[in-house]
């Protein structure tokens, strides 16, 4: 079993280190302290962190009645701990909101806190310090948590201070985008903004984002991209719920995602009590797509289990080094709810980063970007830019049968090259 609280830490804004899933919340495994001679070694090497490896060798949770809910546990993988070397942060800047989201543990939180209601830029940077002084790579810092990021004071400084200390930290936020674009992050490049914004009606919006304002949300989106750095990555994040997922509302936010130049529009289809009742794990696929830069994932929990993994023939594709670009398949699998996932990594031929990778499958066409940290092709490519190119499409197939074909294309600066993929699939039954 396996979980990823091997690979990454959750730092709350007074200070404590906590398990990353909601239902672990309240479980603290450390605390990053301002004072000479902590160190980030003594919580991975420590008792709480011993128990868990231990745990998860003998094949046991580690946390009986919490784990076994937990989005973030994987009961039949084995353990991969990479903290010896490098981990990624949940970062927490503050407990502020203006919203009262019916599912946030906001409310509990502030009931049980603790003095400061704001992450101090000293506390994350001892903690980034110390993990760069014990060598164990940042590679991302995600800002989100139970309240709204870009309410914390000074969250600039915040970025600033990861990027000092650690200038190949990827840096992402997750907000609500009910602030200013260029009060709270105009001038201050971050490499992702990830905006909740559910609906594309007030009426609906309201409805789950509760004290929230639509009107600011779009504004926030469209800031984005007309005053931010133009390498920012910015994608809407829309939540399905039962109310604002009529077909028209979907189209008419892929409208306003296109209007707004946009990276990417995300639909979350949900188990949650609240969830879409027309689309579902099973109906997913008849979200009607009209932007090549939607994309539509099921929560986190709905993806739990592989049902079968195809087998790339390297007889029949056409992958690998080529004229202007290279571009490998690692993985080709369908999921639940017959969701194709293809995951694998690109570059320009002079190692370069690419534009985007766009794949069709079918009657299914997708582009995504290479977000995804690759250290291993970095390592082994010695011409490699970076480590940021690794890709991730997930595609809906509804009641289609899994592609025996993908034809792939890579799009960079002034060239494209194309690819094609053979995929065998195990016999039913």
């Amino acid at each position: 079993m396996d979980c990823r609280i091997l690979r990454q830490l959750t730092l709350k804004a007074d200070g404590h280190l906590s398990c990353d899933d909601s239902n672990g919340y309240y479980i603290h495994v450390g605390d990053v302290a301002n004072k000479p001679g902590w160190s980030i070694r003594q919580v991975f090497g420590g008792a709480i962190y011993e128990h868990i490896r231990r745990s998860f060798q003998d094949g046991r949770v580690p946390w009986p009645g919490k784990c076994e809910t937990c989005d973030c546990f994987s009961p039949h993988d084995q353990p991969v701990d990479t903290l010896e070397s490098r981990v990624r942060i949940m970062v927490e800047p503050t407990l502020d909101c203006r919203l009262a989201c019916p599912s946030c543990k906001r409310r509990q939180e502030l009931g049980r806190r603790r003095s400061d209601d704001h992450l101090s830029p000293e506390l994350l940077g001892n903690l980034i310090r110390s993990c760069v002084r014990s060598d164990i790579a940042v590679d991302e810092v995600h800002y989100l948590g139970w309240g709204e990021p870009l309410l914390h004071p000074n969250f600039r400084d915040l970025v600033e201070t990861v990027r000092a200390l650690s200038p190949g930290t990827i840096q992402e936020v997750t907000t609500t985008g009910n602030a200013d674009f260029r009060a709270s992050l105009g001038g201050t490049y971050i490499d992702r903004v990830v905006v909740s914004c559910d609906g594309v009606r007030q009426e609906e919006y309201q409805k789950y984002r509760i004290n929230g304002s639509l009107e600011e949300a779009l504004r926030f989106m469209r800031d984005a991209k007309l005053h931010g750095h133009p390498d920012t990555f910015v994608e809407w994040k829309y939540i399905l719920f039962d109310g604002n997922d009529h077909p028209d509302d979907l189209i008419r936010a892929q409208v306003l995602a296109d209007e707004f130049g946009l990276d990417s529009l995300l639909f979350i289809v949900t188990n949650s009590k609240t969830r879409s009742l027309r689309y579902t794990n099973d109906t997913m696929a008849e979200i009607p797509i009209r932007s090549r830069r939607t994309k539509i994932s099921p929560a986190a929990a709905m993806m739990i289990g592989s049902r079968v993994s195809g087998h790339l023939d390297p007889a029949r594709s056409q992958l690998g080094d080529r004229e202007n670009a290279s571009l490998y398949i690692d993985e080709c699998r369908v999921t639940r709810g017959n969701m194709l996932t293809v995951s694998g990594w690109s570059l320009g031929a002079d190692g370069s980063y690419v534009d985007e990778v766009e794949l069709i499958a079918g009657s299914h066409r997708q582009v995504t970007q290479t977000h995804d940290l690759r250290h291993d092709v970095a390592a082994a490519r010695s011409n490699a830019q970076g480590a940021r190119c690794g890709f991730l499409f997930r595609v809906p197939l509804g009641g289609q049968s899994m592609p025996d074909a993908l034809a792939l294309t890579v799009r960079l600066r002034n060239h494209t090259q194309d690819f094609s993929a053979a995929v065998q699939w195990p016999a039913a039954g």
